[in-house]
């Protein structure tokens, strides 16, 4: 009998310690990219791109039978090799409640950044990732943040990130040291048609601005997205994704009246039945007024994939990005040409 008792006992613990058990998790983009005009100067580089490869661990531990912790933790690694520094990526504790959502607290992605998923930024984590043009493509720290579950309400989500400032002061000089300094919020829907839309919102969120040499300052800005699956309409494989996004800064900036980023995509992306192929294409427009005058990048993009199996793929990609005369670089024009292979493991 205590043999029996002894066994239970141990074949208990060993199930729970799987079930316990952290995954491991992690992605190497590596690519070679001929650059013509690099950063609209008269160089032409060639490069090899480590484009956010990672590493992480995850897992949720169940608590009850409608509670359960959940974390992760992400690091960038150097795939090329150019940089040995592990680089914060998204990291998070929180309690996942069944049917309702998760409330979690750490460093993590912006609910406007994640409203455009891979249907608008195809040629995400390369050279050609939204992030180089977009206002609004923000991972922030010291947040707090509520997902809810999307099966609660019918395919409906809900979203809210509150950012503490923890003593920083604004673009204005005022201190930032209360509850929700920074808010991050979107309303997702994804229906059983192919249809997803998204309408995300930040308030006050330091945001880099392309068109401003990548200077940061505290931003709203407004996000709306959407993409549609033909699957269900007898074009299997066939989807097309838009964006639409305005951003002007919180507080008036020394040097710039009514500084302001309308942007605009339009993407499209055809997996062939029943082969490994999927070809790409992409627009982007940014236009940035202030002080009476307007400026925009302009960027055109295809892109084919070959999918070796379900963790790796190989892709090409060749696009070009246009930037108006008035910003005064040497080239007005930058253009892009990659071979690369993206392993998930």
């Amino acid at each position: 009998m205590k043999k029996l008792l002894l066994a239970s006992a141990v074949a208990a613990l060993s199930l729970n310690t799987v079930q316990a058990a952290p995954t491991l998790y992690g992605k190497l983009n590596i690519s070679l990219d001929q650059v013509s005009n690099d950063g609209f100067s008269e160089d032409k580089v060639t490069e090899v791109n480590s484009n956010a490869s990672r590493l992480g661990v995850k897992g949720e531990e169940k608590i009850t039978d409608t509670l359960s912790a959940v974390y992760l933790a992400e690091w960038e690694v150097s795939g090329d090799g150019d940089d040995e520094t592990l680089k914060q990526r998204n990291r998070y504790a929180g309690l996942k409640f069944a049917n309702v959502g998760t409330l979690k607290a750490g460093r993590f992605d912006t609910y406007f950044k994640t409203a455009a998923g891979s249907d608008q930024d195809i040629f995400n984590d390369t050279r050609l990732d939204i992030t180089n043009i977009l206002v609004g493509e923000d991972r922030l720290s010291n947040v707090v943040g509520f997902e809810s579950d999307p099966s609660l309400l019918g395919g409906l989500g809900f979203n809210i990130l509150f950012q503490q400032g923890e003593g920083s002061t604004d673009d204005a000089g005022e201190a930032r040291d209360g509850f929700g300094d920074s808010i991050s919020t979107s309303v997702t829907y994804e229906s059983d048609i192919g249809l997803a839309l998204a309408l995300a919102g930040n308030f006050d969120v330091r945001s880099k601005w392309a068109a401003l040499e990548g200077d940061s300052y505290y931003t709203d800005a407004i996000r709306l997205t959407g993409s549609y699956d033909f699957s269900n309409a007898g074009a299997e494989g066939l989807v097309i994704g838009g964006l639409f996004q305005q951003a002007e800064p919180s507080e008036e900036i020394a040097g710039f009246d009514d500084l302001e980023e309308q942007a605009f995509g339009l993407t499209l992306a055809y997996s062939i039945p029943s082969t490994p192929w999927t070809v790409k294409g992409e627009y982007v427009t940014a236009e940035t007024s202030a002080n009476d005058e307007d400026v925009s990048f302009d960027r055109y993009g295809v892109g084919v994939d070959y999918k070796l199996n379900k963790q790796t793929k190989l892709y090409g990609v060749l696009a070009q990005t246009k930037a108006d005369e008035d910003f005064g670089f040497d080239e007005d024009k930058e253009t892009v040409f990659g071979l690369g292979i993206d392993l998930k493991f």
